[in-house]
């Protein structure tokens, strides 16, 4: 383990400003973490152990505390540093490497910059690197983001790792990596294709790529890669490079005639999008077309931004896994007979652990045996029941297994703790109500009970009101990007509204928009949700989930999920003595998930584009005038509908509608600890069984 030179989380508490709610005395401890629900559900079997094994994980957005309500996921931050610990001196005593891969979308150092470093850091005082935040209450309830649970992140000790394309969203956010980030993680941090401009020339984030050489002597050559979001990224200031740009680089052939073993590529990204044109398509999978086409060596991809599990086979000695989000997910990758001529590890592997079985190169069936690249895979879920049986094993039984006290490394402890503290004293861990059932927000259909963005408008109109105006008939517009993540059923704390909610977007409105111009510019918008107005003579009756027009929306690369339904989560109540949760199916079969869970859907899209209505009248039609209320992100969207409809309303006609201290952040705040029971005694949590 590295020495770091950060300040500790006790330091950072002191430099960041804390919100100062107040929220009295009804505080609970941390749920996650000492108190935390732990599951009675074990991994299926031993990890494969091969010549060459990588720990991956990818879109943590801050979820460093764990998942309070879900046993699968409840470890924390400081259980998966003793996990490392100890699976760092399993490999060691098994005479074999373990590479920990990073592939974007974490927790990212939020340091005061030196001004006089660039120009820009001049935009702000304090930098905010809230696009690789975004998440977690932990990591988004401070500022700058990140104060406290970046020095925490820190502490697992990356081979390799990548930028997120939320890391380009501002140029001060990508300048603060440049300066921060990629000097904490050295060679180590990899940016193959960001630049961010510094005093007016463009500049490589982090290193381009890196050669090493494993404990053990493997050859590796990696190289780190995101995809272009250009919708939000910073386009003045930041600069996302295609991967036929890589290829006319100096350095990258610089890098090919570097003697390797195996060629890593780590990507946020997905793995299963295919290169049709290196000038605009995934460039992941670009660079790994490229490199298949110089040496027929073993390739392995991680990816990213899907926020799923899966895995990918390009060839019989090249494939790609991407392990989750949230820190729901460990992934693991074992590869055998990576043949090096440099390699002083274990010639045979040692040790009871199966090892890797498996072929690109005849899929999930057929005989290996005459196949010298083996390679096997497991998805493993993230909490510490699994993490210590595949380290140092378990106590109790099968049914009612416990951790023992040995998992616990000094260090793990410490970081656990310093996440208690964190959150108690950040106020994440005050009890806002219970939470009865679980709301999803892609497995229940639109208007069904547990669908959390029903409640979400149940909420804003709730919430979202003007005093002065608050007899007036409005409408509150929201959109899915709004959500992040379920809720679950059990306590609800203010940590897990940050999480659910993590934008601070504030409320502005057009006050008496006519009902005619509000639905000529909601379908310009294509919005579903049914609009009808007296005397319109259409008498709409759209559907309010037309599913197959729907759909249609969600083909780009920021909705991935939707497309590949069928290679992760799907939900149906099959077998109730498991938990729902992931029933991966890839391209090596039906057994990579480390636990068995029934499976759940997560397939039932919700509108683009919704909204709450509010003091309407008893009336089967919307009233002829009323206020739209609208978050300022989605101001300029709205804007342009109106204009493109020919509606008479401009910039100048949009106000504030609340103070801009009020965001959506508070909405589920407000809401649930006004409507939600207070009873924490009788607020249980679903338990593996239980549904």
């Amino acid at each position: 383990m590295r020495s770091h030179s950060v300040l500790s989380t006790a330091a950072l508490l002191a430099l960041a400003t804390v919100p100062c709610t107040a929220f009295g005395d009804n505080i609970i401890y941390p749920q996650q973490q000492k108190e935390a629900f732990n599951t009675t559900e074990i991994p299926r079997a031993p990890l494969p152990w091969g010549r060459v094994n990588f720990l991956h994980t990818t879109d943590t957005h801050g979820w460093l505390d764990g998942h309070a309500n879900v046993p699968s996921w409840g470890a924390d931050w400081g259980d998966f540093v003793s996990f490392v610990m100890h699976m760092k001196d399993k490999a060691l005593r098994k005479k074999v490497d373990l590479l920990l891969i990073e592939s974007g979308e974490f927790p990212l150092m939020s340091m005061f910059l030196l001004r006089e470093k660039s120009p820009m850091l001049t935009w702000s005082p304090f930098l905010l690197l809230g696009d690789f935040h975004d998440g977690g209450g932990l990591s988004d309830s401070t500022s700058p983001k990140g104060a406290v649970s970046d020095s925490i992140f820190e502490n697992i000790d990356y081979d390799i790792v990548t930028i997120g394309n939320h890391g380009v969203r501002t140029g001060a956010e990508a300048l603060n990596i440049h300066y921060n980030l990629s000097r904490v993680f050295g060679d180590r941090f990899l940016t193959s294709n960001v630049d961010v401009e510094d005093n007016k020339k463009l500049e490589s984030i982090g290193n381009r790529y890196r050669a090493f050489q494993t404990r053990n002597g493997l050859r590796i050559v990696a190289f780190g890669v995101t995809v272009n979001d250009p919708v939000l990224r910073d386009l003045n200031h930041t600069e996302v490079h295609n991967a036929s740009w890589i290829f006319e680089q100096k350095w990258f052939e610089e890098a090919m005639k570097k003697e390797a073993d195996l060629y890593v590529i780590v990507g946020h990204a997905p793995t299963y999008a295919s290169c049709l044109d290196p000038t605009k398509d995934n460039p992941m999978v670009c660079l790994r077309d490229r490199i298949r086409n110089s040496t027929d060596k073993p390739i392995q991809l991680f990816g990213g931004h899907a926020h799923h599990r899966n895995f990918t086979c390009y060839d019989e000695r090249s494939s790609g896994i991407e392990s989750g989000k949230y820190c729901d997910t460990v992934g693991w990758v074992a590869l055998n007979n990576v043949s090096s001529p440099t390699w002083s590890g274990a010639k045979e592997l040692l040790g009871d652990e199966p090892h890797p079985n498996k072929s690109c190169a005849v899929g999930n069936q057929g005989d290996t045996q005459d196949i010298p690249y083996l390679l096997d895979r497991r998805y493993l879920d993230w909490n510490r029941v699994t993490f210590a049986y595949h380290t140092v094993n378990l106590e109790g039984n099968t049914s009612n297994p416990s951790v023992p006290a040995s998992f616990d490394m000094p260090l793990g402890r410490k970081v656990t703790d310093d996440i208690s503290k964190a959150r108690h004293l950040l106020n994440l861990t005050h009890f806002l109500g219970c939470a009865k059932e679980d709301y999803c927000f892609n497995c229940k259909k639109v208007g069904e009970d547990g669908n959390i963005y029903e409640l979400l408008k149940v909420a804003l109109a709730d919430t979202v009101v003007n005093k002065e105006r608050a007899h007036l008939a409005r409408v509150v517009i929201s959109n899915d990007g709004t959500i992040r993540d379920n809720i679950y059923q059990g306590p609800f704390t203010t940590g897990d509204a940050y999480a659910v909610v993590p934008f601070p977007n504030h409320f502005q409105y057009i006050a008496n928009m006519s009902c005619h111009d509000f639905k000529k510019m909601t379908s310009s918008l294509q919005a579903k949700q049914n609009v009808s107005c007296i005397n319109d003579g259409d008498h709409d009756d759209s559907s309010v989930g037309n599913e197959e027009g729907h759909r249609s929306e969600y083909q780009s690369h920021l909705e991935l999920r939707s497309i590949f339904d069928d290679r992760s989560y799907h939900q149906a109540r099959e077998r109730k003595e498991y938990s729902p949760g992931y029933t991966t199916h890839d391209a090596l079969g039906n057994d990579g998930d480390d636990t068995l869970h029934s499976r759940v859907i997560e397939d039932e899209r919700y509108m683009k584009l919704f909204w709450a209505n509010a003091s309407f009248p008893n009336l089967p039609h919307y009233p002829p005038s009323f206020d739209v209320v609208f978050t300022d992100y989605l101001m300029k969207r709205i804007l342009d509908a109106l204009k493109k409809t020919g509606a008479p309303y401009t910039e100048k006609d949009v106000i504030d509608y609340l103070p801009r201290t009020y965001t959506s952040r508070d909405v589920l705040v407000d809401y649930t600890a006004r409507n939600w029971s207070q009873d924490r005694e009788n607020c249980p949590i679903r338990k593996p069984g239980d549904r």
